[in-house]
Formats: structure tokens, sequence, C-alpha cells
């Protein structure tokens, strides 16, 4: 009966084992996270994360973070890319809402809260153009916006500075060492600077000004520049970049202007001493290299993944005691000890169990959660190096042996400790380029102690060089620095344990393997870029007259712009510059031209200047000297009337007048022309456009 019990014993323990198994073998993820896992692997990125998020918080582990970070950049970029679509589209409300989702899931991307913030207000912030704090002492009276035709042949060089100079009032003095000549010349549409530039360019010679209406001319050498040249001194305080660095950048690059620099480390300033020209070169290129360096936030997350594979297998022995159990007197006592005597003539009439010990049986896979180390925020300067450090420092004795005195031999221990990190150490240095993009020199390094040797600690080390490329926002994931620890053991009755086969019937043989990774995320953010205006990416030209072009009241403006006005719109009459940005409360002057191929004998127009609040201070039509064309014009607040007749065939209608404006408040400000009306000798009737002037006043 005994046997029969014991097979009945074994088969439940068999059963029980094959139980177990079936169970583990069951492990399977949680309802969310299949169905997570579904929804991503068919595309619905946003449902699937929902349901990983649910997941990971419910149960965080590694392969859902990696799984959920997965999804949510597949949900951005799926809802940016359809917001770009709308906004193709011109589909206002539809793109707004994909770039709020899309924000919903990095809500700190700058760059597409700036690129949202752009496509609402239609406007993209960019710094104030440049505009040089060097000026001249003394300037010509000559409006730079007015352009002139100048045809002579085989007349002296001074004829034709002459000629140009009773064009716009300014008189011309020539140095006793200039030496005359024949010269052609044949330009159109010129201003008075370019022309300038010519003359003295053909005949080897600079200028001065050296009141409103005199300028000399002199030969252009350097005993000459010395003498008559003029030069300035400014000072030039930098914010970012260092004197030293500015200075010889600037002793390099302008070498052929023969500029003297000299810095003050204490004020951060250099001094430059050149001519107004070179000057204005220094301000604009000083003005160009002296920016702030970008900033970045770097977000590093460091995990501590740790993995247990714990296998066993057997029976785990508890109590060990055996005790038989029956209903009659005499086998069992009142203590429910088997008695020392027993009649075994009563065996036949007893009812008997038997308690053998407890039996546990096991078969366990298990992974340990993460734990995170480190998590800092980690906000740096372009091209400067970031370090962080998380760990402890660990004491490692050092022993020498000294003398106890003076020539004694060498027998007394000293030890002396010296401190080694232990733990993680990350060094970061950004690169930030124009294009959203940051590369970043990374070396990272774990140190650990590894064990004991002779009581003396070792230590182990895994360490990674490299360098990353990243678009802002991005993040990049580096892990398998992999740490293993092996260990195994046998428990349960012994000697019966060992035996092979049945021995795992009497004891549990396990083995656990410790697998230890760090796991290393890095996520930039631009927070501060570069300050690039437009105008610092266009060439700097040097020339004998560079900077020179009048007064900071009266810039030059483009010619190709005016150019490309007229040649749109055909026959006109334009206000040029047809765009400008001044500050207010100052004289600003502007040109009317006419641009057509007829020969007009009458014109009149009328102006209107339209905007916060503005007044006509001044119109000028006195550009026909020694011409038959008379002028009628009135102003008054922010309008004016110009009314022409030609009685000359030689005169024609070009630059026809100048008005002075002074823009008295902050705002945009339009200057129209209509009610034009012009005819030739013929009394044919010429349609003009008239082509307004669009003024920013700051």
């Amino acid at each position: 009966m005994i046997k029969k019990n014991n097979r009945i014993l074994f088969n439940l323990a068999l059963l029980s084992f094959m139980l177990i198994l079936f169970l583990s073998g069951c492990a399977t993820p949680s309802s969310q996270e299949k169905r997570g896992m579904e929804l991503y692997s068919s595309g619905d990125y946003d449902n699937a994360l929902v349901q990983l998020e649910k997941a990971f918080k419910d149960k965080p582990n590694s392969n859902l973070r990696i799984l959920l970070f997965r999804a949510k950049l597949n949900s951005y970029y799926s809802h940016l890319y359809m917001a770009r679509q709308y906004k193709g589209q011109e589909k206002r409300d539809e793109a707004i809402k994909e770039y709020n989702i899309a924000l919903t899931i990095f809500p700190n991307n700058k760059s597409l809260t700036d690129e949202l913030n752009e496509f609402i207000t239609g406007k993209k912030e960019s710094a104030p153009p440049f505009q040089s704090s060097i000026k001249p002492p003394v300037t010509l009276k000559v409006n730079p916006a007015e352009k002139m035709d100048l045809k002579l042949r085989n007349t002296p060089i001074t004829k034709i500075f002459a000629a140009m100079g009773k064009s716009y009032g300014v008189n011309f003095i020539f140095d006793k060492d200039f030496r005359d000549f024949v010269y052609s010349i044949e330009v159109e549409n010129t201003n008075f600077y370019d022309l300038l530039g010519q003359l003295c360019m053909v005949s080897g010679t600079d200028y001065r000004i050296l009141d409103k209406a005199s300028v000399l001319i002199f030969q252009d050498n350097t005993f000459k520049k010395r003498t008559f040249g003029l030069r300035g001194l400014k000072v030039f305080y930098l914010s970012n970049i260092k004197a030293e660095d500015a200075k010889k950048l600037l002793q390099t690059i302008f070498r052929e202007q023969q500029i003297q620099v000299q810095e003050d480390t204490n004020l951060n300033t250099i001094i430059v001493r050149a001519d107004v020209g070179s000057l204005v070169e220094v301000d604009r290129f000083i003005n160009s290299v002296d920016k702030r360096k970008s900033e970045i936030i770097l977000d590093v997350q460091i995990l501590e993944i740790t993995k247990n594979l714990t296998q066993a297998l057997g029976v785990s022995y508890g109590d060990t005691s055996s005790s038989l159990a029956t209903a009659s007197a005499g086998i069992v006592d009142s203590d429910g000890k088997i008695s020392t005597t027993m009649n075994v003539n009563s065996l036949r009439n007893t009812n008997f169990f038997l308690t053998v010990p407890s039996a546990a049986l096991s078969f366990l896979e298990s992974d340990d959660k993460n734990r995170i180390i480190a998590k800092p925020n980690l906000r740096g300067v372009d091209g400067e190096e970031i370090k962080f450090m998380v760990g402890d420092e660990v004491p490692v004795p050092q022993t020498q042996f000294q003398s106890s005195g003076t020539g004694g031999v060498n027998n007394v221990p000293v030890t002396t400790y010296n401190y080694k990190n232990v733990g993680v150490e990350v060094k970061l240095t950004p690169y930030i380029h124009k294009d959203n993009e940051v590369t970043i020199k990374l070396k990272l390094t774990i140190n650990s102690v590894a064990g004991t040797e002779n009581g003396f600690p070792t230590f182990g080390k895994r360490e990674l060089e490299s360098v990353i490329r990243l678009k802002e926002g991005e993040t990049n994931i580096i892990g398998g620095f992999l740490r293993d620890e092996v260990r195994s053991g046998l428990t349960g009755i012994p000697a019966l344990s060992r035996i092979p086969i049945i021995g795992r019937l009497f004891g549990a043989s396990g083995s656990t393997v410790k697998q230890t990774d760090v796991i290393f995320s890095i996520t930039p953010q631009v927070i501060r870029r570069v300050d690039i205006r437009p105008e610092d990416e266009e060439t700097i030209w040097s020339s004998p007259q560079g900077g020179i072009i009048g007064s900071s009241e009266t810039p030059m403006p483009s010619t190709a712009e005016a150019d490309n006005a007229r040649e749109s719109a055909g026959d006109s009459v334009a206000i040029l510059p047809s765009k400008r940005r001044v500050p207010a409360n100052t004289d600003t002057y502007f040109t009317i031209r006419v641009s057509t191929g007829a020969m007009l004998n009458s014109l009149a127009l009328g102006g209107t200047i339209s905007g916060p609040k503005a007044v006509v201070e001044e119109v000028k039509t006195d550009f026909f000297a020694g011409r038959s064309v008379q002028v009628i014009k009135n102003f008054s607040g922010t309008n004016f009337d110009l009314a022409y007749s030609v009685s000359d065939d030689r005169a024609s209608l070009s630059v026809i007048a100048q008005i002075k404006v002074r823009f008295q408040e902050k705002g945009n400000y339009t200057i129209s022309l209509g009610g034009i009306a012009a005819s030739t000798k013929e009394k044919k009737s010429v349609d003009l456009n008239g082509i307004p002037a669009e003024v920013e006043v700051y």
C-alpha cells in the first residue's frame, strides 16, 4: 500500500512540474502592449502610442521604452508631413491642427514652434539690417539716388570732372601734381559716386571731400595719401569674439589697406586707425564675425538595465520530518508522533496516510526593472566641451616603505590612498550647423569595481568615443556596454540529490546569470542660434571709395532694384528707392524718375503719403540748369503736385524731382503717385505707370 501511495505522489509531483512549465510558457505581454504592437505594425501610430503608454506605465521595461519612442517618432513625422502637405495646399486650418498634434508629441521642439508661428503670422523673425556706425566728418550735399547720363568724346579729364560737378553742384579741386589727359566716356543712368569712382580709377587718383560742395582730387600714391588722405580712429567694443583673435583677423584680411590695429584685453576692444572706406569695411566685417555663439540643451538619459536569468529545476525540500497518521489508537500518540510500539495485526483495520516533505518545483525566467542612473539636462555653447560625472570615488591604497631614521633601512610601511572615480563619465562637445543639425563629439566611460585581488580592488572599464550628427529633436540611443556574472549551485538532500536523472527528485540545481547593460540616450535642442542676417552672407567689396555713400540718412539704393522695377513696369514714373527702412524724425530724400522711350513735352502728376504721421518738407526741381523747362510745384502736408513743360528739344525728363520727407512716427508708409498725364510734342498722349515706394520707419 505504501508503494502505491509513493507512486501516486511521484505522479503528482510530475504533474505539478508540467503545470509550472505550461504557466511559464504562457507568460505573454499585457493586453495593452500586445494591442499596441499590433497597431504599430499596421501603421496606426497614434492609437499604438496610447496603448503603449498605458502598458509602459503599468510595467516599464527597456524593450517597451524603445518601442514607445519609435511610435512617438513615427506619429510625429506623420503629422508633420501632413501639416506641410496642407500648408502647400493652402489649407490653413488643417495644417495648424496637424502642427499642434505634432507639438503635443514633442512640445519642446523650438524649430517646429518657430515654423508654426511663421506659418500663422506670415512673418519670419529676422534681425534689422546692418547700419554702419562710421560717419564721415563731412559729406557732399548730393543725393546718391539721382542718376545722370554723360557722353563725352576726346575730352580732357578735368573737363569731364567739371561737367559732372556742374550737374550735381559740386566743385572739383585738383592737386598741383595732377596730370590732365584726354578721355572718352559714355555712361547712362549712373549715380554720382559710381561715376566719381570710375573717373578716379581711370585717372589713377583718389579724392577727399572738403565740404558739402567741394572735392579734392589727388594722385593715388602713398605720399599723397599720407598728405591728403582722411584717416579716422575707431574703437570697436566686442561682445563675443576675443580682442586678440579679432586683431589677427583684421591684420590678415585688411593687410593691403594698411590699417593699424591695437587690442585692449581689459575692455575686450580693438582700436582701428584707417581711412573712411576701410573703417566702413572693418565695421561691417566685425559685425559679421562678432556673433554670440549658439547654445544648446542636451537631454541626456543614462539607464542601467540588469537582467537576471535564473534557471531552477528540481525539488526544493523544506520540512524533512515524516509522520504517519492513523485512526487507530496505538499507532499515533496524542502528540501526533508514531508510537514506539505498534500492533502489526491491527494494520488491516487501520486507515492511514503518509505526509511526505513539502515539494516546490519552479522554472523561472524574469527581467528586473530598469534603473535610471542619471537624467541631466546639459546646457552648453557651440564648440565648448561639456563634462558630466555620476558615481563614487573608491579609495585605492598604496604602500611605500620608508626608514624610521636618518640612514636607516626602508622598513616602515606608509600607506596612502588615491581615489579613483567609479561610475559613468560623459564628455560632450556640440557643433551646431545652419541646417538645424548638430554634430556631437562624445566620449562615454564606465568604470566599475570588478572585484578584489590580494585585498586590493580591481577595476573594469568600458569606453566609447564617437562623433554623431543628429537633427534637432532627434534622439540617439547607444548601448551594448554588457557585463556578465554567472553563478550556479545545487541544493537538496545530500548524496541523493547528486544521483543522475532521479536526483532531480531529491534536490534542485540552479544557475543565475546577471547581465548589466548601460543605455545612453541623447537628444539635442537648440535654444539660441547665431544671429545671421542676409547681408552677413553678402560679399564685402573693397574700393578706394568704399563706405562713402553719402550720409546715413540718404543711403544709395540698389541700381539693380530700380532697373528691375522699371523693366517690369514699362513706361513709368517711379519713386526711388522703392523700399527703405529709416529712423523716425530724420530727413529722408526720395527721387522721382521718369523712364520712357518717348520725348515728353509735358508732364503733370500728384503724390501723396499714407501712413501714421509724415510731412513733405521740400520739393527740389532744379535739375534743368541751362535748359528751357518750366516747372510748377506745390506741396503741403502729405501731398505734392508737379507740372513740367519742355520747350527745348535737347531737354529730356529723366530725374524730375527730389522730395524731402520727415516721418514723425514709427510705422509703415507708402508714397504713391497718381493723376499722371504726359504727352509728346506732337500732342500724343503717353501712358505712364506710377511706381510707389514702401517705407518702414523704426
